[in-house]
């Protein structure tokens, strides 16, 4: 009788060691899994326009918004949810008056695509699964050499998108 009790103590401290060491791993691999996106999509530059946009402030640059086939077919849908696999893309220009244009035109009126800033690309990849905690989007933002941005950067990206939350935390509207 005591030799089964130890036989079946020792079966169940192996059971419990096994299924710890299995949860950890998962957990492990879990963490590991970046939180933002870190590769650039390919093909991004082949993708259908969304619109062009202009910021000021700081920022002061020209930005070509981009999607890709998932992300065009759901805006041209007039969807308020954007479907899985859907990316939006957003290339950046110093924002930069033409001097050639202007000697034409007579006065400052012409302004064109300067160097590339340091948040060159950004990119927003729909995987609700991978990216549940920011609202099913995954972002990522890169500079001119193709290097993702530090994650302290990119911390501040879902806490703007909130405010869009009724939009699927998209900023930018489909201009046909």
């Amino acid at each position: 009788m005591k030799l089964i009790a130890v036989v079946l103590g020792t079966a169940a401290l192996v059971g419990s060691a096994v299924n710890l060491n299995h949860t950890s791993t998962r957990q492990a691999v879990k963490n590991d899994q970046p939180i933002f996106v870190q590769e650039i999509p390919a093909g991004y530059r082949d993708w259908k326009l969304v619109s062009v946009a202009h910021e000021e402030g700081q920022l002061k640059d020209i930005r070509a918004i981009l999607g890709n086939e998932i992300a065009i077919a759901a805006y041209r849908a007039k969807k308020s949810i954007f479907p899985e696999g859907a990316i939006i893309g957003r290339i950046a220009w110093y924002h930069v008056p033409s001097e050639e244009n202007n000697k034409v035109f007579g006065r400052e009126q012409s302004f064109v695509a300067g160097s590339e800033p340091p948040w060159y690309l950004q990119f927003m990849i729909k995987d609700s699964t991978k990216y549940a905690a920011t609202g099913g989007w995954g972002y990522g933002q890169f500079d001119k050499e193709g290097n993702p941005a530090a994650e302290s950067n990119m911390q501040k990206c879902f806490p703007c998108h909130q405010a869009l939350k009724d939009r699927d935390y998209v900023f930018t509207r489909y201009s046909p």
